[in-house]
């Protein structure tokens, strides 16, 4: 059975200008059989729609405040 591809948004440090993850996302999605990928950040709706064609499933990540 081929694994589900799930693409992750990343999080965006301002300050740093770079993208971050917390491992806890990809390490659930892997546990649940998924292949994590995470995405880049873009406004490109051509990107964006080839991407959403390619993935199973997206996961929007949150940070709490």
């Amino acid at each position: 059975m081929k694994k589900p591809m799930i693409g992750v948004l990343p999080l965006y440090d301002t300050d740093k200008k770079s993208y971050w993850m917390l491992p806890d996302y990809m390490n659930a999605i892997e546990g649940a059989g998924g292949i994590p990928i995470m995405l880049p950040l873009t406004t490109d709706t051509e990107i964006i729609a080839t991407l959403a064609n390619q993935f199973d499933g997206l996961v929007p990540v949150h940070r709490g405040t």
